[in-house]
């Protein structure tokens, strides 16, 4: 309540996420805004602000902290704190976008549903604070002064639903118009709530004695804040985007819009009032034989439009001004920025000014709760509703989680010259939490919390996948990382080798001392069998894999007999398993050569040739070695000596050796499930070149039962494949919960259809133009924006590289 009697209503509304290139959710989002204001303008003043929330990263690295592994502790709160600490230095103070709309109510004088006294003592009452106003006097509010606006609150509470608003809180309204005194100055949010008073709102030294600025001091801190006022926009605003565009300069921002609702008699007779006036402008000029100027015959056309226009009920046309606010600790700083916002503006074709005297006046005009002075005609906008849609208010870019691990920054699909002048051009960091998915947060879009990274070779997506599994192995979770190509533990040793490293980052070295390495080598006779079906999976599923495995070598198909002799030893060898003796799949084998026909013991003799060495040893062997069991926390199973096909080899181009390479990922995909297969516990498994599983039929069945552990156990499945065509079969494009997609030149158009993105000629742009290290990031509340990936920590980006640079490289 304001001391001239005027009673406002303020609410958040909850911002939506929009990629700014999909056209039709815009215009969505722009008619839904449209037809907002139309409910709105019968509450005659509003009030639209967006302004930098802290983002209060302590608290949220606190809730964080209570998922780390208790072995993992001092080095997670360590890292959490550094994260913290270079945010800070690089941004200041890190910010989020909050999104308030406040509203002026109307007190309901006659209630149909109060009696006559009722409505005569709201008459009287409101006579009564009309007559104490003019005299300038104070009276006391009793709560009963508040009931005749409990209709109207409630109405506008059902009104404010159609955008997600939320009415703020006592302690969050008294902040609300405290940060108006407190703009850029260091202060804690929890604290100015917590010591939340109404008497110390306005608790701050103004000092308007320099020009073009604000100087402000406070009992904690001082510093200085510019209005930069919009003069004039564009005759067409469409796209106009004052709120989104705004969100892009590389320093936090405050934009306020006060609108009045003006009367249509009011606009009539105005309209009429300036036709008349272009009319004798038109006039003047013919009689001096000059033709009329095109900007008179194009006012004189828009002002029949819209006197078309005001005919209609859904019309009504508003004034309004709106100012951008900067601060900075010094003067030049904060005058530089406010040049900065006049110059981002002027691209957009927007002019704006920064009055010389009028910062004070600014500032109390855009307190809560002030009315603009409509008569007071600098900086006035008048528009239709549609004009102020288009200033897109409520839209940011955000995507990941609000508590989770940094792993990069919002591209607004800028132009850059590099990776690095992207991610310094941006104030959006991105954090992730792997495990959100299934908890039932009100607004996730998916129970599902499986990951698919995708991208061409070289563009990033397994630096992010390395990122991603460090962060993973700081919780709670027990992970596994399959890695055929051997690289993880190259990088891994350069690291805890470089006495740089382990003299300066000793928590880093001691917590990757604790990745257990295990390495499948053929040749080492130790590891045969370790994934054998016989041994390390459920009986009931072993007949199925090893039929998987054996037919990757040996083509059963018109040869029925040797088949059926081949599935009866299975059986008879998982018999003898069940009974404790010490067989495996090569017994399978044995039992083919025994057999009385000659065609069975011929494709048993040739079965033990090609099982007999190899990559196959693996997989298949008699039972005497114990097979891969993992219990430690985290686990890299590396493979040697795998021949592995590309990814764009067809399946019946595969040689020999690749088919027997195939079938010791196919077994290692099995082990994956049944890794993840404990209710008791959360695990992550992370499957590299994971594209081979689905190379075949029968791969993709493996692939597919590995998804389903994870929507009915904390189980969350990392696929990093080269294409994203594994995850866009209609039957199953749920699956992944979250996506990265580095770019594929020629996936393009499915990328962009997997990531909520429309397939038009300017995102196809966007992803060409894509940096090495840059990607698309579909979140669990399939908000989708385009990232740059980023590591804060050099030890650890040491660990991820994939390339050595040579000296010729690095020269150039």
């Amino acid at each position: 309540m304001t001391r001239t009697g005027d009673v406002w209503a303020y609410h958040r509304v909850k911002p939506k996420s929009i990629p700014k290139q999909n056209d039709k959710e815009v215009e969505g989002h722009k008619k839904r805004w449209r037809e907002f204001l139309q409910e709105l303008t019968k509450y005659q003043d509003f009030h639209f602000m967006m302004y930098p929330q802290e983002y209060q990263l302590n608290e949220r690295f606190e809730h964080l902290q209570q998922d780390v592994a208790w072995d993992t502790e001092t080095m997670a709160a360590y890292y959490l704190g550094e994260t913290e600490s270079l945010l800070e230095q690089r941004l200041g103070t890190v910010t989020k976008n909050d999104f308030i709309v406040g509203v002026r109510l109307k007190a309901d004088m006659i209630r149909v549903d109060a009696d006559m006294k009722g409505n005569v003592l709201a008459m009287f009452s409101t006579a009564t604070d009309t007559i104490v106003n003019l005299l300038g006097w104070e009276q006391d509010v009793t709560t009963s002064f508040f009931d005749q606006f409990a209709e109207a609150e409630n109405e506008l509470n059902d009104t404010m639903a159609m955008i997600d608003g939320v009415p703020l809180t006592q302690d969050e309204m008294i902040y609300v118009n405290r940060y108006h005194f407190i703009r850029g100055l260091d202060h804690q949010v929890s604290d100015e709530m917590a010591n939340a008073s109404r008497k110390a709102v306005t608790n701050t030294l103004i000092d308007p004695t320099s020009p073009s600025v604000l100087k402000l001091n406070s009992d904690e801190d001082d510093g200085y804040i510019s209005f930069v006022v919009v003069d004039e926009f564009p005759r067409n605003m469409a796209d106009s985007d004052l709120f989104y565009e705004t969100q892009a300069l590389p320093f936090p921002v405050e934009v306020d819009i006060k609108a009045q609702v003006e009367s249509k008699a009011q606009t009539k007779m105005k309209l009429n009032v300036k036709k008349r006036q272009l009319r004798e402008s038109a006039k003047e000029q013919n009689m001096v034989g000059d033709e009329t100027d095109a900007s008179i015959s194009e006012s004189d056309q828009m002002i029949r439009y819209l006197q078309d226009d005001i005919k209609k009920d859904d019309v009504h046309m508003l004034n309004w001004m709106a100012v951008v606010i900067v601060d900075g600790t010094t003067k030049k700083e904060c005058l530089t920025r406010a040049k900065m916002v006049k110059r981002r503006l002027k691209s957009m074709g927007v002019v704006a000014r920064i009055p010389v005297a009028d910062q004070l006046s600014l500032f109390y005009k855009f307190l809560p709760g002030e009315l603009i002075d409509v008569k007071d005609r600098n900086w006035m906008q008048k528009t239709a509703q549609d004009g102020l849609a288009e200033c897109f208010f409520g839209v940011n870019a955000a995507v990941g989680s609000n508590v989770g691990f940094f792993i990069g920054w919002i591209d607004r699909f800028e132009q850059h010259k590099d990776l690095d002048a992207a991610i310094g051009a941006s104030r959006d960091p991105v954090f992730f939490h792997p495990f959100l998915a299934n908890q039932q947060i009100k607004g996730t879009k998916t129970k599902s919390p499986h990951v698919l990274i995708t991208g061409d070779t070289g563009n990033g997506k397994s630096f992010l996948a390395k990122l991603l599994f460090i962060y993973i192995s700081l919780l709670n979770v027990k992970c596994l990382y399959i890695d055929p190509k051997k690289e993880l533990r190259k990088w891994i040793r350069k690291v805890m080798k470089n006495p740089d490293v382990r003299r300066d980052f000793p928590l880093f070295v001691e917590h990757l001392e604790t990745f257990h390495f295990i390495t499948l080598d053929p040749e080492d006779q130790a590891n045969w069998g370790a994934l054998d079906p016989i041994v390390f999976l459920p009986s009931t599923q072993q007949k199925e894999m090893v039929q998987m495995i054996f037919e990757q070598v040996y083509d059963f198909k018109g040869k029925d007999d040797v088949h059926t002799a081949f599935l009866q030893s299975i059986t008879k060898v998982k018999e003898q398993r069940e009974k404790g003796m010490t067989v495996g799949s090569m017994h399978v084998v044995y039992e083919m050569q025994d057999h009385e026909d000659v065609s069975v013991q011929k494709a048993g003799n040739f079965l033990y040739e090609v099982m007999a060495d190899g990559v196959m040893r693996l997989c298949v062997h008699d039972g005497s070695n114990h097979a891969l069991s993992l219990n430690k926390r985290i686990n890299i199973v590396e493979i040697e000596n795998l021949d592995l096909p590309e990814v764009n080899d067809s399946y019946e181009s595969y040689t020999s050796e690749q088919m027997k390479s195939s079938a010791v990922m196919y077994a290692l995909g099995r082990y994956c499930e049944l890794f993840g297969n404990n209710k008791e516990e959360r695990t992550a498994e992370f499957i590299d070149e994971a594209w081979m599983l689905t190379a075949n039929p029968t791969g993709k069945k493996v692939e597919k039962k590995m998804r389903r552990v994870g929507r009915s156990y904390s189980n969350a499945l990392y696929f990093i494949s080269q294409s994203t065509k594994d995850a866009l079969r209609e039957e199953e494009s749920n699956n992944f919960g979250v996506a990265f997609a580095f770019d594929e030149p020629t996936e393009r158009e499915d990328v962009l259809k997997w990531m909520n993105m429309e397939a038009s000629e300017e995102n196809m742009d966007m992803l060409d133009g894509m940096f090495q290290g840059q990607c698309l990031f579909k979140d669990y509340y399939r908000r989708t924006a385009k990232i740059s990936v980023e590591c804060l920590f050099d030890e650890w980006a040491g660990a991820f590289e994939t390339v050595e640079a040579s000296a010729v490289a690095s020269a150039e």
